[in-house]
């Protein structure tokens, strides 16, 4: 199957959809894991996967459903497209539900935000920032779930320098998924030179948040 083909099937959605959704949540993980050097293996697996469900089988089922008739796309049927949103759906829920019992309620609002802004489509919403912000959400998500673990709710909101890089490190992931994404449609935008540049700088922009990071770590 070609690489440029759009769908749920083409290898370019499910390679993209494994890095994007699975190693986001990992970076994360991996940077609690600095503050607190140990770490919570059940809570990286879940927050992989469940990224990567994310990414993949919620927010495409929901695209190909709502682009069935729009353009044509290497996809399932209606019918499997509707049963895999249901599932993956189901499964999320019981994720959000079991590491919320493990680390605190902050987790389920970290997954309804993710759920929300995966809604790309026509029809929902439509923008390149949305996956930027669920982006940016995998790794706070996943963080909280390393930090809450360990420290509970309370103690780890306490937290001030802690909160302060990963949050940086979250903005990294927003600017430069954001600037993917853009890049991704420039079709949509018929090729414009404007966008393209756009989308460069956009993702570059990530960069100065990557080095305000270690600059914070370093220095304060």
């Amino acid at each position: 199957m070609a690489i440029e083909k759009k769908g749920m099937l083409s290898p370019f959605t499910i390679f993209t959809s494994i890095i994007t959704g699975g190693f986001f949540p990992l970076l994360g993980s991996f940077f609690a894991a600095i503050f607190l050097e140990k770490i919570y293996w059940t809570g990286v697996i879940l927050t992989s996967f469940g990224g990567f469900l994310t990414h993949y089988v919620l927010a495409h089922t929901i695209h190909d459903l709502y682009h069935y008739e729009i353009e044509a796309r290497y996809t399932l049927s209606k019918k499997a497209l509707k049963i895999l949103l249901v599932a993956s759906l189901t499964i999320l829920l019981f994720i959000a539900i079991y590491l919320a019992w493990q680390s605190g309620w902050p987790v389920i609002v970290f997954a309804i935000i993710g759920a929300i802004v995966s809604l790309y489509a026509e029809g929902l919403f439509h923008h390149e920032s949305q996956m930027a912000i669920g982006a940016m959400f995998l790794v706070i998500g996943s963080f909280y779930v390393q930090m809450g673990y360990f420290h509970g709710v309370e103690e780890t909101f306490k937290l001030g320098k802690e909160w302060l890089e990963v949050i940086l490190l979250s903005l990294f992931a927003f600017f430069s998924q954001y600037g993917w994404l853009l890049f991704y449609r420039l079709d949509d935008y018929g090729w414009s030179p404007k966008k393209r540049n756009e989308s460069i700088l956009i993702t570059k922009i990530g960069l100065i948040f990557l080095v305000a990071l270690f600059a914070v770590h370093v220095l304060l």
